[in-house]
């Protein structure tokens, strides 16, 4: 609507025109076209999207699941929070650096170890703590426990531990 109001240039009694005018004007189309930098980090891995209700709402980029994000009643909280749980959200780390493991050799002395390339993998490290859980006899609310969750953190700090509630996605 902004955009469609003209305001002519107004002359006074001098013949001279009244340039407040004109830069009100132009300040209000200017005001009109341009809109508030997204400062979030989540907007990199968000698209936003606008529902039938005129809610504001973020789409996940791999996951495509929304929540609301309108800027004034909710936020980006529940966007940042999703982000560290997504499991189909890639890991940021430095493709530049390849990671390393050392394994025992075979036959060899204590201590002997070789150099080998090492890749982790979200998938197999989950369906290993899932056949600890059942060959140990486990309760599920085992991965939640603060014990886990810290030995985790030092083991393995690039594994997303599931909650008890977590269901399979295949």
């Amino acid at each position: 609507m902004a955009e469609n109001i003209m305001i002519d240039k107004v002359i006074g009694e001098s013949g001279a025109s009244n340039s407040n005018a004109t830069s009100q004007s132009q300040s209000v189309q200017s005001k009109a076209k341009k809109q508030r930098k997204k400062r979030s980090v989540a907007w990199e891995y968000f698209d936003q999207i606008i529902d039938p209700e005129g809610n504001q709402k973020g789409v996940c980029k791999h996951c495509k699941r929304e929540y609301f994000a309108d800027s004034k009643d909710n936020g980006t909280k529940s966007l940042l929070t999703h982000m560290a749980k997504c499991l189909k959200m890639p890991l940021d780390v430095a493709k530049s650096q390849s990671k390393l493991g050392f394994n025992p050799i075979p036959g060899g002395n204590k201590g002997d170890v070789v150099v080998v390339p090492w890749k982790f993998d979200q998938e197999q490290c989950r369906k290993a703590l899932c056949r600890m859980v059942i060959v140990d006899e486990l309760p599920f609310s085992f991965v939640g426990k603060e014990g886990f969750m810290n030995f985790m953190k030092i083991a393995q700090p690039f594994f997303r531990i599931p909650s008890r509630r977590t269901e399979i996605i295949q």
